[in-house]
């Protein structure tokens, strides 16, 4: 067999073990993400659900600091064919998007260069990163991998030579789709312009860049951003530190592997610029093009997060929807420093993919860990599908939030909507403890903000009666229960859903009994 017959039969090879692998990484997520239902990483689902309507103004409103008009438009159209009956269709959706653009990045790496094999063990360990499992198993992160997968094909069509054709055209409608996913979408933009800046393609670089700089900035001016304070330099230093070496860590699992990747990084990519030097086998810095964009990305998104986050400490920087994305982004540098090291010492190409491979069981051990116990979501869906059911809820304020801990957009009114329409599934039998913490839900409205001239410290339960229309100030968080009938006690009061500081209690039916103990230090009852 000639060595080009021979080469392609690699190539053939290594593709069916790859679509195997996406298969396979398709059955474990699926299994692995039945527990969830509607949450989000902080209850973000319920504002696509609850908190919008099908109109171009409020699928414009920002969600944090992102522009979210498309997976907004998607979750509404899902949730009137689907409903809340099934978690399963939404899912779908990150699921096959997070295999999509794990192609899409063996592709990249194809294009740069790097051989069949090394490709596709190196994607492949992205479809198996568990670590990343917030963005592959809950729904609403499919901002994340939306804006990842259409900034991948925007930069796989851009990423050529030569005059600007359709395939820029096309490129920067993705982009467009890119940015109305969410904020991951301007660092591949970015991307995208280093690309075509390193191939010396002026024009194709404005084209894919300042248009749709102008449509951020426009969106920016008419919906707004959060104003971010206190940042100081060594904050972000930590966060960025944290940021990639996480990355790395959670891609090598095992001890010192996500420092020996680190090293092949660079060992590899300072062969690949030594190499285009003197060889023409190389691959040229137009081939790598992509490759060099994406790992610079991957450094500008830790540096976003470090300047948008910052205020929930550096831990938070190393969150599982950000490593995977920064996975994502690294891994094509990673496939193209390896490729560059196999192909200088042939035997050293079985270390590269076994430091690929190592992580690999251990990410699959890590597949679903990282979205919260089963527990919760039952409770959750046993809450959300039962309160319309109650006699209370027809009665009850129809602007009345019951669920502000992990709810907060969902009211009455919509809820019996969604009942009435047949897209909220009945529940099971409740028992009466259920019962009385449900109705309790439906008795007692928290309204954000508020004035509190006069705080007394709570450092141990009291008991409070409220009359109908009565109601209690309070600072911090809080556990409020109802004496009679004796109900679970659900927290009210500041979160990561609503951070302000003090919130007025409303009883919109009594008498209410209740027992207020502190959640938070800080916690206080206010007049």
């Amino acid at each position: 067999m000639a060595a080009a017959e021979r080469d392609t039969a690699r190539g053939r090879l290594a593709w069916i073990t790859f679509v195997a692998v996406e298969l396979a990484g398709a059955v474990l997520y699926v299994a692995n993400g039945r527990k969830v239902w509607f949450f989000g990483v902080f209850g973000d689902e319920w504002d696509f659900l609850a908190g919008r309507r099908l109109t171009i103004h409020d699928l414009l409103l920002r969600h944090g600091d992102h522009l979210v008009a498309l997976p907004a438009l998607v979750f509404r159209i899902m949730y009137s064919v689907v409903g809340l009956r099934s978690y399963l269709p939404y899912q779908l959706l990150s699921i096959g998007l997070h295999l999509v653009a794990a192609a899409l990045l063996r592709a990249v790496m194809r294009r740069a260069g790097v051989r069949p094999w090394i490709a596709t063990v190196a994607a492949g360990a992205f479809v198996l990163f568990g670590s990343g499992s917030q963005d592959i198993l809950i729904a609403f992160q499919i901002t994340f991998t939306g804006a990842l997968v259409l900034g991948l094909i925007q930069l796989l069509l851009a990423d050529h030579d030569g005059p600007i054709d359709r395939r820029d055209a096309l490129a920067l409608l993705a982009g467009l789709g890119a940015l109305c996913c969410s904020d991951v979408a301007i660092v591949m933009i970015a991307a995208v312009g280093c690309s075509a800046l390193l191939r010396r393609r002026w024009r194709a670089f404005a084209l894919h860049t300042l248009p749709l700089a102008a449509v951020y900035v426009a969106w920016v001016e008419s919906y707004g951003r959060r104003p971010h304070t206190d940042l100081h330099l060594s904050q972000v230093a930590s966060s960025v530190r944290t940021s990639l070496s996480a990355s790395f860590g959670a891609l090598g699992v095992v001890p010192l592997a996500g420092w020996a990747l680190a090293i092949m990084l660079v060992a590899g990519i300072t062969i690949t610029v030594v190499d285009s030097r003197h060889s023409a086998r190389a691959a040229s810095t137009a081939s790598t093009a992509s490759t060099i964009g994406l790992a610079l990305a991957a450094v500008a998104f830790s540096l976003m997060l470090a300047i948008t986050r910052f205020g929930l400490g550096a831990q938070f920087a190393a969150s599982s929807r950000y490593l995977h994305i920064i996975a994502a982004l690294v891994l094509p540098a990673l496939a193209v420093a390896a490729d560059a090291m196999a192909r200088r010492w042939r035997a050293v190409g079985i270390v590269v993919l076994a430091l690929f491979l190592v992580g690999v069981p251990g990410n699959i051990a890590r597949i679903g860990r990282n979205v919260g116990p089963a527990a919760r979501y039952r409770e959750q869906r046993r809450t959300i599908t039962a309160l319309p059911r109650l006699h209370l809820a027809r009665t009850a304020p129809r602007s009345l939030h019951p669920t502000p801990s992990f709810a907060s957009e969902v009211t009455v009114g919509w809820l019996l909507d969604g009942a009435h329409a047949g897209r909220i599934p009945a529940p099971g039998p409740l028992t009466p403890g259920e019962r009385a913490t449900d109705n309790f839900r439906l008795s007692l409205e928290q309204l954000g903000g508020g004035h509190a001239p006069a705080c007394v410290a709570l450092r141990s339960p009291v008991a409070r009666r409220l009359a109908a229309g009565q109601s209690i100030g309070i600072r911090g968080t809080v556990a409020v229960q109802s004496r009679a009938p004796v109900s679970q006690p659900l927290v009210f009061g500041t979160s990561l859903l609503d951070s302000a500081r003090t919130h007025t209690l409303l009883a919109v039916v009594g008498p209410l009994e209740l027992r207020i103990a502190p959640r938070s230090p800080g916690a206080a009852i206010c007049r």
